[in-house]
């Protein structure tokens, strides 16, 4: 196995310190909001008892049996040990493009270079079921999206997910849906695949709607028979989840709506100011988002999207991620986690580097 470089995470921490960041896409942590993280005696927390509880919340929240839950170390590391553990031997995955890179980073480690079906912006960023069906007739093992979709903020409909999970169970083939920015819809969120049917996996975690991904919990939740794979997988590698972390996960899954709440809160007082921004900006091409903080924007023809962002982080100390580490060359992510100010800043910021490049 060859594991390449994580170039989104090595950006990330060069960016770390950024006076504006517009880099990080979760919700900001929630303890000055009012959430409590403290947990009484926790020296007598038992870790399966808690293993138990954890499960038992998620089961309520997705309406789900317990035994098709299984628990993790964040939706990264399900959709790991979905790879690792459920794809056949010799088959390769199908994976959108661009999308969050550690899932083709791991499908091309453990199974040979991901065969890519391209989310486009003339498409609106739509699933291409034609082009999916011809990589299942090469003999694709797997499919793997992310809905809300990252980077884009696109979300898919409940029939558009119905359509790509019917195509798939047809070749007995299992839809890996990474729905970390799901719950963070601006309208009703989409079913979770895992719900809509049999071959559609979930994978979530604490990490964007709650902004607790220092937690490090998450969850996949498919058929029993790969729930118990995922499990076994992750005892042998990784044993269990913190007991701490699945206290303060336990208590934050139980107010998911306060956290919704929040995050939907961030983004109405932010969204203004990115509309009122592009009706003066009118170098880039935006896809506006249908969710999530954040919003994918294509740069002139010609400019770099990776000297872009390092110009406006030198210049500005303000961060931005390349596109090009999410396959979107020639494009920038841009979130808005932040301050309603610090956003107006940041936006006026990026359109000053676009006046030194063009």
């Amino acid at each position: 196995m060859n594991y390449p470089p994580d170039l989104l995470e090595e950006w990330l921490i060069g960016c770390k310190g950024a006076t504006i960041e517009l880099d990080h896409s979760g919700a900001p942590a929630p303890f000055g909001d009012g959430f409590d993280p403290c947990i009484l005696g926790e020296g007598s927390l038992n870790e399966f008892d808690l293993e138990d509880e954890l499960t038992e919340a998620i089961s309520k929240q997705y309406g789900v049996k317990e035994s098709r839950i299984a628990l993790t170390f964040g939706a990264q590391n399900s959709n790991y040990l979905f790879i690792h553990a459920c794809v056949e031997g010799g088959k390769k995955v199908a994976i959108e493009m661009p999308t969050y890179t550690p899932i083709f980073a791991v499908a091309g480690a453990l199974h040979g270079k991901p065969m890519v079906f391209r989310r486009t912006r003339a498409h609106d960023f739509t699933i291409p079921i034609d082009n999916v069906k011809k990589l299942m007739g090469r003999g694709a093992g797997a499919i793997a999206i992310t809905n809300i979709h990252n980077p884009s903020a696109k979300q898919l409909s409940d029939d558009e997910l119905r359509e790509l999970l019917e195509v798939a169970a047809k070749k007995d083939l299992m839809v890996l849906c990474d729905e970390t920015f799901r719950e963070m819809s601006y309208v009703k969120p989409s079913s979770a695949v895992c719900r809509i049917a049999d071959n559609g996996i979930s994978t979530c975690g604490t990490s964007k709607l709650w902004g607790l991904g220092g937690l490090r919990v998450g969850w996949l939740i498919g058929p029993e028979e790969v729930a118990e794979k995922v499990i076994a997988a992750r005892e042998y590698s990784s044993g269990h989840p913190a007991v701490r972390s699945m206290s303060v996960a336990i208590r934050a899954i139980s107010k998911k709506k306060w956290f919704r709440d929040r995050a939907l809160r961030i983004a109405r007082e932010n969204i203004p100011v990115l509309k009122d921004w592009l009706l003066e900006e009118k170098r880039l091409r935006v896809k506006f988002p249908d969710g999530a903080l954040m919003f994918l924007a294509q740069l002139p023809k010609g400019v770099d999207d990776v000297e872009f962002a390092t110009r406006l982080f030198k210049g500005y100390n303000t961060a931005v991620c390349p596109g090009t580490y999410f396959g979107a060359k020639g494009s920038i992510r841009v979130t808005f986690s932040c301050a309603r100010g610090d956003f107006e800043v940041g936006l006026r910021q990026i359109s000053s580097i676009l006046d030194m490049m063009l």
